[in-house]
């Protein structure tokens, strides 16, 4: 596994030749690989439950709990112990609280613009499922095959209009989607596969920098398209300008 991975940070001393079909029917081959159109289109709420298991064992684990909902509302909720970490995102408005849950102690601020762009950015992709977001400026690039965890890979580079950059990597294979690259170099690996609503989640992901594993998120239970509480994407009114 070791081996596998440390060739991801390598990747551009191997490159192979070949005609490159078109960047949008990489992206639908991918698309149909997670789900039909009907399904992929129609989801509207997302809930991820899971557990963080960092690759240092004297670390603890952490529960994770995500609920989404289209176009951009996020909360994302992170519990080691009785800390508990929150971040909302509700439109173009966000926050962080962080909670002591034995202390009942809170802390809240808002999102920096870097933070806001990330939460942003990881929103849409939870329903765009490999689609650039063409209306808001972000465009596609194919920048060749490359040779991935023993598979030739199309490499795909996502910018966005702020400088933002998702690199990711289509199996010419199966169409599956292998690694994704953040714009911070954090490089993920979807591990697995269950299919909820239709639609194809990993069973786990596996996060790597600096070709150092640094955690696993193990998703227990997956929801699409379920009610969500009222007021789940709520702003704390001292948080609202």
């Amino acid at each position: 596994m070791r081996f596998l991975f440390g060739i991801l940070f390598f990747l551009s001393a191997i490159s192979l030749s070949g005609a490159a079909p078109a960047i949008s029917e990489i992206i639908d081959r991918a698309r149909a690989v997670a789900g039909t159109e009907e399904d992929l289109n129609g989801l509207v709420t997302l809930q991820m439950e899971g557990r963080i298991i960092p690759s240092d064992d004297s670390m603890p684990d952490a529960q994770i709990f995500i609920s989404a909902r289209k176009p951009l509302s996020k909360r994302l909720e992170v519990r080691v112990g009785d800390v508990v970490e929150t971040t909302i995102l509700q439109g173009k408005r966000g926050c962080m609280v962080r909670s002591d849950l034995q202390m009942s102690a809170s802390k809240m601020r808002l999102l920096t613009p870097p933070e806001m762009a990330h939460v942003t950015l990881s929103t849409k992709q939870f329903f765009n499922f490999y689609r650039p977001d063409t209306r808001n400026g972000e465009q596609v690039s194919h920048q060749g095959v490359e040779l991935l965890q023993g598979m030739r890979c199309h490499k795909l580079v996502y910018l966005s209009v702020d400088g933002t950059k998702t690199t990711r990597y289509f199996s010419l294979e199966n169409d599956a989607l292998v690694a994704s690259i953040s714009n911070s170099g954090v490089v993920s690996v979807p591990l697995g596969a269950q299919r909820i609503g239709g639609i194809r989640y990993p069973e786990s992901i596996e996060y790597y920098e600096n070709n150092e594993k640094l955690h696993t998120i193990v998703f227990d239970r997956i929801g699409v398209n379920k009610p969500l509480p009222a007021g789940l994407f709520a702003i704390p009114k001292s948080q609202e300008k």
